[in-house]
């Protein structure tokens, strides 16, 4: 079955290299650039941390814009060993990418068939996009290659009964992932729980002090540093019971399960396949027999859940759980087809398969709605946010911006940023946590308040935003200068960024700095009267 492993990568090469290549072709500069402007966070955070020790993207503060502490020390020890190289996240995303592929090829080859092997060649990339999470240089395809690895060892502990050398293998892959990505805690909690029901006491301890470990130490360390507990980005985008917490609970789980569209259309057929598995398996079973024999399909729903109620399943978030997914649906799908090939033409065997080719047509969904953002995503980053990056590197270099994009503009502009959203900006994220019961009209007002008089305080320079993520209205004092907008706009949150100044001499100034600016021909530029 090794001419497998050979399929396997083979298809993943040819996938993702004509993918990156078709992007890069797209670029009107000699240099890739990623399909989303996070990456960028990142590689700023590294370089400041690898630099001069600050985890931030600015100078002289700790503002945890990365929910990442792997990898950005990856990227910073790299930047720290060779120096700095804007290829770094391609080449441990391009790394991670092969070891994911091969992962899938050995659980399924040691655990299951040739079989198994055949459909999960079929279907790992389209299910788990395991191609452009490559290509968008994040830190997910190390989370989704550690999800991966994780189950592999799982499933090898509970065969061989937690053998001494196959749980050291298993803690240090858990200690990977809660540095990876703080959703793993999801993950880490479910398998904790499975193993307390499998009476696995110490194995328990052991996996909830190895998966808690890094969180402490690096929460310990922020709050030391001023910043919290959990980095800005976990706090700002999470969802956590506040107030009335029975209501708020169930606000919440409206939000990530009831009315989440992206819910029913990722999980809703494999969680109908699974659940027609479990009556049919175990329908006169005790639930301990099938906590002791299904363990990692709990541990797996069980993840699904949390992820959805507290943390986001779009945008790229979800494909770990989607490539755990397809190492279980790949064996009862190739289960219920033998059924049905062998005669047993039974309702509930067709009822799995119908949701069985459901689960595989989102995977088709998701590849083919894929195609064009991966494709153009990368140019309109080039033309929105590396521009705006290269001028302020240009003009306003070591100085202090306003900005709600913050990726590129902190990598390439080498500014002291302000970031509006509050990812980057710890004083900006306290504000949001410190005023989150507020109703909208009363956060956005005190919001505006704050802002000014925070502006005016720190003496920033200007400012550069998509004008409708400012809470209720930019603020009539700012003076916008110019606007870019760019075509066909995927890869980036809005087409069109606005240039604002807070005086008039800073206006003037940056109107003839922004004519002076050797602006990529596929923005087009507005300046506005404001004399």
């Amino acid at each position: 079955m090794r001419k497998y492993l050979i399929y396997y990568i083979l298809l993943f090469t040819v996938v993702t290299g004509f993918y990156f290549l078709y992007a890069y072709f797209q670029l009107s500069g000699n240099q890739f650039i990623y399909p989303i402007d996070d990456a960028y966070i990142h590689l700023a955070i590294a370089r400041k941390f690898g630099e001069s020790g600050f985890w931030s993207i600015n100078f002289n503060s700790f503002d945890s814009a990365s929910s990442s502490i792997l990898y950005t020390l990856l990227l910073s020890s790299l930047i720290k060993i060779f120096g700095e190289n804007v290829y770094y996240p391609m080449f441990l995303n391009v790394a991670a990418g092969y070891l994911t592929t091969y992962w899938i090829y050995k659980y399924l080859k040691d655990f299951y068939s040739e079989n198994e092997l055949k459909l999960g060649l079929f279907l790992f990339l389209p299910v788990s996009l395991l191609y452009v999470m490559v290509i968008l240089g994040m830190e997910q395809t190390i989370h989704m290659l550690l999800s991966v690895v994780a189950i592999y060892f799982i499933k090898k502990n509970f065969d061989s009964d937690f053998e001494k050398r196959d749980l050291i293998k298993l803690l240090f892959t858990i200690l990977f992932l809660a540095m990876v990505r703080f959703e793993s805690m999801f993950f880490i909690f479910c398998l904790g729980i499975i193993l307390l029901f499998n009476k696995k006491l110490k194995e328990a301890v052991l996996v909830f002090l190895f998966g808690a470990l890094p969180i402490i130490v690096f929460g310990v360390i922020s709050v030391m540093n001023g910043g919290f507990f959990f980095p800005n980005s976990v706090i700002i985008k999470g969802s956590y019971p506040e107030g009335n917490v029975l209501i708020s609970i169930w606000s919440i789980f409206k939000k990530g399960i009831l009315l989440n569209i992206s819910f029913y259309k990722l999980f809703l057929f494999p969680l109908v396949c699974i659940g027609i598995y479990l009556v049919d398996q175990y329908r006169s079973s005790k639930l301990k027999v099938l906590f002791k024999k299904e363990y990692l399909l709990f541990i797996i729903v069980g993840t699904i859940l949390l992820q959805s109620v507290f943390a986001v399943i779009r945008y790229r978030y979800e494909n770990y759980l989607m490539a755990m997914l397809l190492m279980v649906m790949v064996p009862m799908g190739i289960e219920y087809f033998k059924k049905i090939k062998l005669g047993r033409k039974i309702l509930i065997n067709y009822l799995f398969a119908f949701f069985f080719v459901g689960f595989c047509l989102v995977g088709v969904y998701r590849f083919i709605i894929s195609d064009s953002a991966v494709k153009i995503s990368s140019k309109n980053v080039e033309e929105q946010q590396v521009e705006m990056g290269r001028f302020l590197n240009r003009f306003y270099k070591g100085q202090k911006i306003v900005a709600n994009d913050i990726g590129a503009i902190a990598y390439f502009g080498n500014v002291q940023l302000l970031d509006m959203v509050g990812l980057g900006s710890t004083d900006v994220a306290r504000f949001y946590i410190e005023n989150k019961g507020l109703d909208e009209t009363r956060l956005n007002n005190k919001f505006y308040t704050f802002l000014t008089d925070y502006i005016a305080k720190k003496h920033y320079k200007v400012a550069v935003i998509y004008p409708d993520w400012y809470p209720d209205h930019v603020p009539n004092s700012w003076i916008p200068v110019a606007s870019w907008k760019i075509e066909n706009s995927i890869g980036t949150a809005q087409n069109r960024v606005v240039w604002y100044a807070f005086n008039m001499e800073d206006a003037n100034t940056l109107k003839e700095n922004l004519k002076k600016f050797d602006l990529n021909r596929n923005v087009t530029e507005y300046f506005y009267i404001y004399e």
